[in-house]
C-alpha cells in the first residue's frame, strides 16, 4: 500500500487508478492531516424484482397470534 501527497499523486493518478485495478491493493493519498484511499468499488448485483403478488401469501391466524406472544415475551420490547 502506497502514501503519497495529492502533489505526488495528481501527475500520475492515470497510472495509479491501473495499478489499483491490476494488483487490487488501495493507495492511500494525504492532504495535511487526512487520508483519502483510492481503491477499486464493486457494484453489487442488482436486487431481482419480484412478480406482482409474490409477498400476498395470507398468513393464517394462529401464525399472527404466535408472532404477537413471542413480541410480548421479548425483554426488547418498547414500553
Amino acid at each position: 500500500m502506497d502514501y503519497l501527497t495529492v502533489t505526488a499523486a495528481k501527475p500520475k493518478l492515470g497510472r495509479l487508478m491501473d495499478r489499483v485495478l491490476k494488483r487490487g491493493e488501495p493507495v492511500i493519498i494525504r492532504r495535511g492531516k487526512r487520508f483519502l484511499q483510492l481503491s477499486e468499488y464493486i457494484v453489487p448485483e442488482p436486487i431481482p424484482q419480484r412478480p406482482v403478488g409474490y409477498f400476498a401469501v395470507e398468513e393464517p391466524r394462529a401464525e399472527y397470534e404466535r408472532a404477537d406472544r413471542l413480541a410480548a415475551l421479548s425483554p426488547d420490547r418498547p414500553e
